[in-house]
C-alpha cells in the first residue's frame, strides 16, 4: 500500500516506544524477562520494613471512576493494600485531559503519600501544549503496570468489511470524513493520525468526533450510524465484539490482546498490513519529582507481588487488559522516547508550533 509521505527517521524507528507498537519485544518476551525479575520484587513486605508507608497513601487516577484504568488502579491497589498493611486509597481527579490530576500529582508533597496512576498522555505529550505547570521533568516514575492496544472498529453491519476497504471508502470521500475518538491531541488521536498519514495516497483531512464519556458512547455512534469507524481501546470493544455489535478491522500494534488471541480472532495488526505503529498507551504509577528510592522500591516491589497473586490475575483479565510491568528506569525511557515523537506528530498537525 502507497505510503503518503516520508516520515522522519525518529518518527519511523519509535525508539521502541511503549508496548505493542514498533517495539520488537513482544508480550513473551516480556513475559519472561518478568520472570526473570522475580527476585527483585519477591517479598514487598521485606522491601517496606523501612519507615514507609506509615498511613493510607492515596492514588490519584485523572480520569472518570468506571473505565479501564480507573478500574484496574483498584484492583491492584486492593492487593497492594493486602500486601503493605496500610490502605491505598484510590480517587479519580478528572479534567483537561488528565492534566488536572497530574497536576495535583506533580505539586504534591514528594512524601510518598500522593502518587499518581495514568496513561502516558498527561505526562509526555499533554505538557508539550505548554498550558501546564508541570513537564515531564518534575515526575518520578515508579513503574510500569500495563499497556493497552487501541483498534479501529466499525459497526458490525458496516459495508466497510477490512482496512482495505476502509482505505478506499476515505478515498472515494476525498479525505474528508469524521470519525469516532476519545479526543484530539491525546494518545489516540496521535495514534490514528500516524496511520492516516501512511494509509492514505493523498493528503486527508479527517475530523476526530470527540466522545469524551469513553468506548461505551463511541459504540452507540457506531452502531447508529453517527460515525463511519472509530478509534477504540481493545477492551472497551471486547463484550461488543462477543454480542456481533461490532467489527474490529485492525490492532494498533505488533500483536493481538490476549482475549482476542483466545477467541481465534483473524483480525490483522499494523505490522501485519505493514504500517508503522509508534505510539500506544502504557500506563503506571509516577509520584512529584523528590520521592525516595524507598518510596519507590516499596510501591514497584508491591505492585509486582500483585502481578503474581492468581486472583488478581482472573480479575484483570475479566477487564480485558494483561499486566505489563516495567521498572521505573524502563518506564522513564518509554515516556522520554515519547516525548520527541509526540512533538513532532503535534507539529506535522499543526496543534503545536512548529
Amino acid at each position: 500500500m502507497k505510503k503518503k509521505r516520508v516520515w522522519s527517521l525518529a518518527l519511523l524507528m519509535g525508539i521502541g516506544i511503549l508496548a505493542g507498537c514498533g517495539n520488537n519485544s513482544t508480550s513473551s518476551d516480556r513475559a519472561a524477562t518478568a520472570a526473570d525479575r522475580t527476585t527483585e520484587g519477591e517479598n514487598a513486605q521485606t522491601a517496606s520494613k523501612g519507615d514507609y508507608p506509615k498511613g493510607p497513601v492515596t492514588i490519584v487516577v485523572p480520569y472518570g471512576a468506571g473505565g479501564g484504568t480507573d478500574l484496574f488502579c483498584r484492583v491492584v491497589a486492593d492487593k497492594m493494600s493486602q500486601t503493605l498493611g496500610t490502605s491505598f486509597e484510590v480517587t479519580n481527579l478528572t479534567g483537561g485531559g488528565g492534566t488536572i490530576g497530574a497536576t495535583d500529582v506533580a505539586n504534591a508533597q514528594p512524601d510518598g503519600y500522593k502518587l499518581g496512576f495514568c496513561i502516558s498522555a498527561p505526562l509526555a505529550v499533554m505538557p508539550l501544549y505548554g498550558e501546564t505547570s508541570y513537564q515531564l521533568e518534575d515526575c518520578q516514575t515508579i513503574c510500569g503496570a500495563y499497556s493497552t492496544l487501541n483498534v479501529l472498529a466499525v459497526s458490525a453491519d458496516s459495508p466497510i468489511q477490512n482496512v482495505e476497504d476502509l482505505v478506499a471508502y476515505i478515498e472515494e470521500n476525498n479525505g474528508a470524513l469524521s470519525y469516532g475518538g476519545s479526543g484530539t491531541g491525546n494518545i489516540q488521536h496521535l495514534t490514528i493520525e500516524e496511520w492516516f498519514q501512511q494509509a492514505g495516497t493523498k493528503d486527508w483531512n479527517m475530523t476526530c468526533v470527540a466522545y469524551t464519556d469513553g468506548d461505551s458512547a463511541e459504540a452507540v455512534a457506531l452502531m447508529s450510524g453517527e460515525v463511519p469507524f472509530a478509534i477504540m481501546q481493545s477492551q472497551g470493544v471486547k463484550s461488543y465484539v462477543e454480542d456481533n455489535s461490532l467489527r474490529v478491522l485492525m490492532v494498533f500494534g505488533e500483536e493481538q490482546p490476549k482475549w482476542m488471541k483466545d477467541q481465534g480472532l483473524d483480525i490483522p495488526t499494523t505490522k501485519d498490513l505493514g504500517y508503522s505503529c509508534t505510539i500506544a498507551p502504557l500506563i503506571g504509577f509516577w509520584g512529584p519529582k523528590g520521592i525516595s528510592q524507598e518510596v519507590i522500591d516499596t510501591i514497584s516491589n508491591a505492585f509486582y507481588e500483585a502481578t503474581k497473586d492468581p486472583e488478581t490475575q482472573k480479575a484483570i483479565e475479566n477487564l480485558g487488559l494483561e499486566f505489563d510491568y516495567r521498572t521505573a528506569e524502563e518506564y522513564q525511557k518509554a515516556l522520554e522516547d515519547l516525548e520527541p515523537v509526540a512533538e513532532e506528530l503535534l507539529k506535522q498537525l499543526g496543534m503545536i508550533d512548529g
